[in-house]
């Protein structure tokens, strides 16, 4: 392990960035930039005092720097390598809880010049759904009638601001550092309406004079279980930050690692859309399969094929990014979820849906809206989202939700457990308006819950083959001179027996060595396909996927829907998936007997979901697409059973 030298440059440096929220990411992610700036260029005036509520952690943190001359150890962590490095860019911690006083002269020195964030959605106190400010919480209301000695994050800024300007002092950038789309913005919306509040002539000389930078930051950063462990985090480190500053700043285009940029929204857009999204997205499904470590659940091949067609899906909706090409960029993210050293807790990431949701999620669920694009992956992540918050797994175990909203959705969760229904819980969670733009999409969720309730989150993820279809062209292979398929009707298509699979086997096998190559599985599936593609115009469409004929759904449109839902078999990872799926044994190839075993089901499957997809939704209903017999686990009956019980239907008189 490469190590740093324990020599500390601490005392050197000055304290002009001001950083409210010191946790274990800032420490990984703001300090680590800072100090490599001053290892660089030298000690300047550019190092940090931080801020921070009064709690026993941030007791713990200021004991144990002021021990430690304000150093402390971070350990990044490769796949295959580690190095030590002892970061000292942090001279002071003020705890604003003890001394709020403090903690605004500190902002109101002429020496600072930027003001800092990480507080987590829950610490700009605006209302996830409106961007209003929430002038009933209780620090914001303490803070109007004592800014002099605020409790919030919002109210120090303000209070620090107001001083400022009342003294003929400069203005100081205001930067925030927290993982929300346009977090420049959220900021300055926040601070805006609390100084409207306090001082109206505020906000003008606020809008007038300070600025919000937007920045994307980016790097896993686990917790730690004291204040004195070192930090651990991946090696990845990466900040893009909007070159819009007031007072200053440091030349940060020296630092690896450090993009300043005049639009920082694609390059959010593309991180807080795929990683956040997908690092929520993995959690809940992967602790209800009862993982606990985020590198363990993506060893499991279902989750890893979850988590890739998730980003998949998303990347969609993904702008171009200057100097970033997005397939690499989800192989990157692969490989840093799949990090074995870097023991980041799938509870961790499951925190907060609430208010994580509405930035990662919400904006792709409009955007597929608005395009009609498929979002099954989106949609299976919600419904996991719902099924967490009922707070007990499948087995019965509790489940500790912490969730700014947990009072309100627990129990909505725990009521779509008794009813199967999740439309109360996505109403209070998103905003009834925002769910009813939503068109289709709560269906969607709906179906995806009712198969987590009737199948389990393990057989749901193993079903997910049928979504691998549809990404890159990579080609054409040689076809048969004529297409096996061809005497098949539509019924028998989608109702394979045993022998018929068998005897598709050894049509394929043209070497006849026992086994399905990739070439010889993309004929097959291009045969398949294509008689599939030849047979469905003919047919009753509604009589093959079991729509009733008095449906007022368009015949055109349900047969539209069916043949662009059809795999395309031109496409390398719609193949690659496939065989993977049906490779039990992993040497790269299909044998009879995994084939027989593997492919009746993912034909089974897909013919399901499409049935429940174009099938005409029942009001108060659910749509099951539940396709493999229910399984019973243990205790399941004991969990549902513990649902009814906590909420009744009301009974009809």
């Amino acid at each position: 392990m490469a190590s740093a030298s324990r020599k500390s440059m601490g005392p050197m440096l000055g304290q002009a960035i001001v950083h409210i929220g010191l946790g274990n990411f800032s420490k990984a992610h703001l300090a680590y930039f800072t100090h490599n700036y001053n290892e660089k260029l030298g000690p300047s005036e550019w190092g940090i005092c931080a801020v921070d509520r009064d709690n026993p952690r941030t007791r713990e943190t200021q004991e144990f720097l002021k021990k430690s001359d304000f150093t402390y150890d971070l350990i990044t962590k490769s796949s295959d390598s580690k190095n030590e490095l002892h970061i000292s860019s942090i001279r002071n911690l003020v705890n604003m809880g003890e001394d709020p006083v403090a903690a605004v002269k500190q902002l109101c020195l002429p020496t600072t010049r930027i003001c800092s964030l990480t507080i987590t959605e829950k610490g700009y106190c605006c209302d996830v759904n409106t961007g209003d400010l929430m002038v009933d919480n209780p620090e914001i209301k303490h803070d109007l009638e004592n800014i002099s000695e605020p409790k919030s994050a919002i109210g120090l800024i303000c209070s620090a601001l107001k001083t400022r300007r009342d003294t003929g002092m400069p203005p100081i950038t205001i930067m925030s550092c927290d993982n929300l789309p346009g977090n420049g913005h959220v900021t300055e919306n926040a601070v805006t309406q609390f100084a409207e509040l306090l001082d109206p002539s505020l906000r003008e000389w606020i809008g007038e004079n300070v600025t919000f930078p937007n920045s994307m930051v980016d790097r896993i950063t686990p917790q730690t279980a004291t204040a004195e462990a070192p930090i651990i985090s991946e090696e990845f480190a990466q900040w893009v930050v909007e070159d819009k500053f007031c007072n200053g700043r440091p030349y940060w285009e020296v630092v690896d690692g450090i993009l300043v940029v005049d639009d920082v929204m694609p390059y959010e857009k593309m991180k807080v859309r795929m990683l956040n999204g997908a690092h929520s997205a993995l959690s809940y499904l992967s602790y209800l399969c009862g993982y606990r470590d985020v590198d363990h659940a993506l060893a499991a091949p279902d989750v890893h094929d979850f988590v890739k067609l998730y980003l998949a899906e998303v990347a969609q909706t993904v702008p171009k990014v200057p100097g970033v090409d997005l397939p690499w960029y989800q192989g990157v993210l692969m490989e840093r979820f799949s990090n074995p050293n870097i023991k980041d807790q799938v509870q961790r990431l499951a925190e907060d849906g609430s208010t994580k949701l509405q930035t990662t999620m919400i904006p792709v669920i409009r955007e597929k809206t608005k395009t009609g694009k498929a979002s099954h992956m989106l949609a299976l992540a919600v419904a996991g989202w719902i099924r967490y918050m009922a707070g007990v797994d499948d087995f019965g175990a509790p489940i500790k939700i912490k969730d700014p909203l947990k009072e309100t959705l627990q129990p909505l969760a725990q009521q779509a457990l008794s009813q199967r229904d999740v439309l109360p819980f996505m109403e209070a969670a998103f905003g009834a308006k925002e769910v009813k733009k939503m068109r289709s999409f709560p269906g969607k969720v709906q179906a995806w819950y009712s198969r987590l309730l009737s199948e389990g989150p393990w057989r749901v993820l193993d079903s997910l083959d049928e979504f691998a279809f549809g990404f890159a062209d990579f080609g054409e292979a040689d076809d048969f001179q004529s297409n096996p398929f061809a005497e098949r009707t539509i019924t028998e298509l989608v109702k394979l027996t045993y022998q018929d699979l068998h005897s598709m086997f050894e049509t394929y096998d043209v070497d006849k060595n026992g086994y399905l190559d990739i070439d010889e599985i993309t004929n097959l599936l291009e045969d398949f396909v294509g008689r599939l593609n030849e047979e469905l115009p003919k047919a009753n469409v509604r009589e093959v996927f079991g729509i009733r004929e008095d449906s007022e759904t368009n015949a055109e449109v349900l047969l539209k829907y069916a043949l662009e839902s059809l795999p395309n078999p031109e496409d390398e990872k719609t193949v690659a998936l496939l065989v993977s799926r049906l490779d039990h044994d992993g040497d790269g190839k299909i044998s009879a007997e995994e084939f027989v075993s593997g492919f009746g089901d993912v034909v089974r499957i897909r013919y399901n979901q499409i049935r429940a997809d174009i099938s005409e939704p029942r009001k108060s209903e659910v749509t099951s697409v539940a396709v493999l017999p229910p399984r019973t686990f243990d205790n399941w009956t004991n969990v549902e059973k513990w649902g009814r019980e906590i909420h009744v239907p009301a009974s009809k008189e």
